[in-house]
């Protein structure tokens, strides 16, 4: 370190700790003398301006990873949703092709003779063949329950009757 920048530290530092005023400096052209306990003062002080300095540059790195991370997780947010919007327009294509394959599978049935239905319900688990009985129309309904076998007939009649 040069000694005229070491000469302006501290005085620097003198001029901090109230040592020195800054009317006492001016036209002052000889070096001043500094005490041991302010030389010290003086190091502890670019110590601390130095170990300031690296805490501020690790912060700014931080920041800068906070950043690119933010960035990052909004890529993946974007891309997760549109993934979901993906995904919901399979379910609803599925749903439709499920509803409209119901709805000709019905007109099948409604199409069909009661006796006919009736044998082929009474082999449905009762679930699905519930699911038939409320897509018929009630008259049709009518018509195939006193054919089905009377233990299932009882139960989706109950079925029926709770929704």
């Amino acid at each position: 370190m040069k000694p005229r920048t070491a000469l302006l530290i501290v005085a620097g530092a003198l001029l901090l700790s109230g040592i020195l005023g800054p009317d006492q400096l001016q036209g002052q052209t000889r070096p001043v003398r500094a005490s041991q306990e302010e030389l010290a003062h003086s190091s502890r002080l670019r110590d601390r301006e130095r170990a300031l300095t690296a805490w501020e540059e690790r912060l700014a790195q931080r920041e800068q990873l906070l950043a690119e991370m933010e960035q990052d997780l909004e890529r993946e947010l974007e891309r997760v949703m549109a993934l979901q919007r993906e995904a919901k327009a399979t379910l609803d294509a599925l749903a439709a092709v499920k509803d409209q394959a119901f709805r000709d599978l019905i007109r099948v049935y409604s199409a069909m003779r009661p006796t006919r239905v009736a044998e082929l319900l009474n082999q449905m688990s009762d679930r699905d063949a519930l699911e038939i009985l409320r897509g018929l129309k009630t008259d049709m309904v009518a018509d195939i329950i006193p054919r089905l076998e009377q233990e299932k007939a009882v139960r989706l009649s109950r079925q029926l009757g709770l929704l």
